[in-house]
């Protein structure tokens, strides 16, 4: 008889807030109703106020929805939320044509028996926490390794890639057209015993590494870590 796997509330946390804008544009949520698989999605929208908040929480309520009804692997289930989640935001702006141009990044992971496997769009960083190390484990679309790659060469420096204007665009992202970079696991990634891991918008490299790393080491980290 298969052994179930089931990720309890307690293994799980997530929270937010503003910061200094007046308006919130993050959402994420968390799934484990189907057995053997908990899933755990974040988007961060852009678009304004009204623009940010409805992409966010149109990629997240579709992208649950369907991945939580789709068949096939759980690369295929990704992909294919990821789909639709794109087709929800050009249904959207093409119904309230004002809102054209809203999107939203994306990161979703999903936890099955002891791996995991992700699929993401955007700047949004996902981490996992082993051992004592935090790893980053997705790609980052926005023009900051670009710049760091031309730090390398020399053809910028520290100073001037830190004060770029272009740093913290966006390269690829869920806007309800053509999705020009994904980032998807190749394969699922096996954890350890006292794994962690940690997924969040780009407010949260605000902290370094180093210092994220000293907070796993302390009780209630999500509520720490906003």
């Amino acid at each position: 008889m298969a052994t179930k796997h089931v990720i309890t509330e307690e293994q799980y946390a997530g929270d937010r807030i503003q910061g200094k804008r007046q308006y919130q544009q993050d959402d994420f949520g968390f799934d484990n109703s189907r057995v053997n698989d908990f899933l755990m999605i974040l988007a961060d929208g852009m678009g304004g106020h009204s623009g940010g908040d409805i992409a966010s929480d149109q990629v997240v309520t579709t992208f649950m929805d369907t991945f939580r009804n789709a068949n096939g692997t759980v690369g295929e289930r990704l992909f294919e939320a990821l789909e639709a989640s794109n087709q929800a935001i050009a249904a959207y702006t093409k119904k309230h044509p004002k809102l054209m141009g809203m999107g939203s990044t994306l990161v979703a992971v999903v936890i099955k028996k002891n791996t995991i496997q992700w699929i993401s769009v955007g700047d949004s960083p996902l981490w996992l926490y082993s051992n004592g190390e935090l790893s980053r484990l997705n790609a980052d679309h926005s023009m900051k390794p670009i710049l760091e790659q031309e730090v390398k060469q020399g053809t910028l420096t520290v100073e001037e890639a830190a004060q770029h204007p272009d740093r913290n665009m966006l390269r690829s992202a869920v806007v309800g057209t053509y999705i020009k970079y994904i980032d998807q696991s190749l394969q699922a990634l096996e954890l350890s015993p006292g794994d962690i891991i940690l997924s969040g918008s780009d407010g949260i490299e605000t902290l370094s590494e180093t210092e994220i790393s000293q907070i796993f080491k302390k009780p209630v980290a999500a509520k720490k870590m906003v």
